[in-house]
């Protein structure tokens, strides 16, 4: 059942990374409400080099450890997708992309998170040599047989990754 109308969003808190407010949906015989995280929109890109894929690593509060991922992260006022994947990329794993091409648009969650990513594919690439950034500690290229292991056995958590490599698998190995 769809509702029949929706109250005025409730701003609750606001930074620059994210935006959290309320709204209420009258279904007529209820009310519910709805508290969304507004994270704004993603880019994420795979690097592939062969049959690898580079991955970078960094702290997570919320699992309390390091996570390996794929580059990535939120939009500039003035990017689209494509400019915020070979920024990421470059800003996280030292990695200037020559071109990328679309892989997958989907939204990260789908009742109480607002995020929207696009996901891109590379394998035209230069490697910065020297590279150093704040937010990663390590980039290292994995057979994606290997991270494709790490996904089904639990050492790759995140989301963005883990869709990214599951679709890039089942695109290559279409029947």
């Amino acid at each position: 059942m769809r509702p029949n109308s929706f109250s005025e969003e409730q701003d609750i808190y606001q930074n620059k990374f994210l935006r959290l407010y309320s709204v209420k949906a009258d279904f007529g015989e209820f009310e519910k409400e709805y508290f969304v995280v507004d994270k704004g929109q993603r880019a994420g890109v795979l690097i592939l080099k062969n049959d690898e894929i580079l991955l970078v690593r960094q702290y997570r509060f919320l699992i309390d450890g390091m996570s390996w991922e794929l580059p990535g992260g939120g939009l500039n006022d003035s990017e689209n997708y494509e400019l915020a994947a070979i920024r990421e990329c470059k800003e996280e794993a030292g990695i200037i992309c020559t071109s990328v091409s679309p892989l997958l648009q989907y939204h990260q969650g789908i009742d109480t998170t607002l995020s929207p990513a696009h996901l891109f594919t590379c394998t035209e690439f230069t490697v910065q040599d020297e590279f150093k950034n704040q937010e990663t500690d390590e980039r290292k290229w994995f057979p994606i047989a290997e991270a494709l292991d790490m996904v089904m056995d639990g050492r790759i958590e995140d989301s963005l990754t883990i869709i990214g490599l599951l679709a890039h698998y089942r695109l290559s190995n279409k029947s």
